[in-house]
């Protein structure tokens, strides 16, 4: 089995655990303040993780001449770094104006957060491209 199959799945089960469980336990067993405060720490940590995971599997795919897991690797890579420095901020601000009674800002953290999922459902989806297409044509 080659490694750059066990970084990319190791980045599918990290995600598919935060969502359907880390996610689902922090909204059924905190209050909804204390879920924001828990969320808030968790997610740049989340996504730091899987930025070191995708720039492993980034440096895999260079080391082995995996061209398009290559550049996969390295696009999720870029989404992790994009929702942890640059999404997840203005979430956080739009969240913050939000429950301060700014109707505009509800909207536009909808549309970032919306963004933020979608991004996340991409790179996941991308692992298991990266996955079948290695194990089909390998």
């Amino acid at each position: 089995m080659h490694i750059i199959l066990i970084i990319h799945a190791a980045i599918i089960s990290f995600m598919v655990f935060f969502s359907v469980v880390v996610a689902q336990t922090t909204f059924r067993s905190l209050s909804k303040k204390s879920a924001g405060i828990f969320l808030r720490a968790l997610f740049p940590r989340m996504f730091l993780y899987g930025g070191c995971l995708s720039a492993a599997a980034s440096i895999t795919a260079a080391v082995f001449r995996l061209p398009e897991a290559l550049w996969i690797s390295l696009m999720l890579c870029v989404g992790f770094g994009v929702n942890a420095l640059i999404v997840t901020p203005i979430i956080n601000h739009h969240r913050d104006a939000a429950l301060a009674g700014d109707n505009r800002a509800k909207i536009l953290f909808r549309n970032y957060h919306f963004l933020s999922v979608f991004i996340f459902v991409t790179q996941l989806f991308s692992s298991v491209y990266v996955i079948f297409t290695h194990t089909l044509w390998s």
